[in-house]
């Protein structure tokens, strides 16, 4: 953790921005083929019911960039990108709860996103299910951007298993004797683990496939640039594949890969298989959740906390201008500190601004991708750099709340 030792750091605010962009990048999601191709061009609006939800969500350390900076004078990029496949959620009334964020999401008729718990949050779903949403993070008290970009598309009964392979499942993985426990419910697989381990992850729902097949999986990508000349990179992936025998169990294999930071190594596959266990066997404390479970569960945990009060944010902050050929940003940061506050605030919203250039080059762009993520080409990040050129349009602090808000501009070429 770093602490700021410097108060007067507002006329450095661009200088600092300009440094982190060094680690631009565009996020690309798994191929994914929607349960009904049918539904691919008339997703919105959205109807009730389950969802496979994949998506790539880059967290970016605002707060911890300016502190480095203010306590060496050197600027420092940290970012984290996880993606997700194989996880499912649920619409119900044009909310959608991320089982694995925690975060719930509503969607008009038009794919318009926005969060009642969160409003720095908003985003559009396409037609045929493409979605990106942004928006800020307070974690540890320190803020961080959001990024996230992704595809929905529906599950209906027919692309979920049926009850034959329904129940609870005991596995061991032959070569540590890990254990773990699965459920299986309506078409959807959830597990936990039997020891106190640390997993890296909460494990979220997935589908079974109607021939009893499943799969999900994980990367997770480490960038940290200091100075403009240490730079790290290494990421870790998991990806699971595994088959319900009905009246027999499950055998599946899980495959761990790291790269980077001099590594570049393969974990030998874990293999797991099990058998439906009796009634007694275990505590019904270990026995995992349904999917059903874990969705109204998580949605009532975010509805029960304190939302918002919207009198206390500028108009222009509810609802971002909208004007033909330009881009607009906000930002927010809660700080004592004027100018400490508008500097952080002024570089979320740039860091929202550079992953709204970087959606709109990426439409033309191929991109080449590798077991361990994505490699972008040098062209982009360097016409991503060369589009950056906004100016501030509205700068607000409100002193109640301690909190200033800014509303950048940008022209597109």
């Amino acid at each position: 953790m770093f602490f700021m030792t410097d108060i007067t750091m507002y006329g450095m605010k661009r200088l600092l921005f300009s440094a982190t962009l060094t680690a631009i990048f565009v996020f690309s999601c798994g191929t994914m083929q929607p349960a009904d191709e049918a539904h691919r061009a008339t997703i919105l609006p959205l109807t009730n019911g389950w969802y496979q939800y994949d998506f790539t969500r880059r967290l970016k350390g605002i707060e911890d960039e300016y502190n480095f900076f203010a306590m060496s004078g050197m600027p420092m990029v940290q970012e984290l990108t996880w993606k997700y496949t194989g996880v499912v959620a649920r619409v119900d009334n044009g909310a959608l709860f991320d089982p694995v964020t925690g975060v719930e999401l509503q969607i008009n008729d038009a794919g318009e996103i926005s969060s009642a718990q969160n409003i720095s949050i908003r985003g559009t779903v396409s037609n045929d299910g493409t979605f990106q949403w942004s928006g800020l993070h307070e974690e540890h008290g320190r803020l961080n951007s959001v990024f996230v970009k992704g595809k929905l598309a529906p599950l209906p009964a027919s692309a979920r298993g049926g009850r034959q392979f329904d129940g609870v499942f005991h596995l061991t993985d032959s070569g540590t004797s890990r254990q773990q426990l699965v459920k299986i419910s309506n078409g959807f697989y959830t597990w936990s683990f039997l020891d106190d381990e640390e997993t890296g992850f909460t494990p979220w729902p997935t589908l079974i496939h109607p021939d009893g097949t499943f799969s999900f999986g994980m990367d997770m990508t480490t960038v940290m640039e200091m100075g403009g000349f240490s730079s790290q990179n290494f990421s870790t992936s998991v990806s699971i594949e595994g088959t319900v025998i009905p009246g027999l169990g499950i055998t599946m294999e899980e495959i761990t890969r790291t790269a980077g930071l001099g590594v570049d190594q393969a974990a030998g596959p874990q293999i797991f298989s099990g058998t439906t266990i009796r009634a007694g066997e275990f505590p019904n404390a270990n026995i995992p959740d349904t999917a059903d479970d874990i969705i109204s569960a998580g949605r009532a945990a975010v509805r029960a906390l304190p939302r918002p009060n919207s009198a206390d944010f500028p108009p222009w902050y509810l609802r971002l201008p909208r004007r033909a050929g330009f881009m607009f940003a906000t930002g927010e940061k809660t700080f004592a500190v004027q100018e400490v506050a508008f500097t952080m605030a002024e570089a979320a919203a740039a860091a929202n601004l550079a992953d709204q250039v970087m959606v709109h080059i990426a439409a033309t762009t191929t991109e080449i991708t590798t077991n361990v993520g994505t490699i972008i080409d040098e062209r982009i990040r360097t016409e991503a750099l060369q589009r950056l050129n906004y100016r501030i349009v509205e700068h607000v602090y409100n002193p109640k709340t301690q909190t200033a808000f800014v509303l950048l501009e940008m022209r597109l070429d």
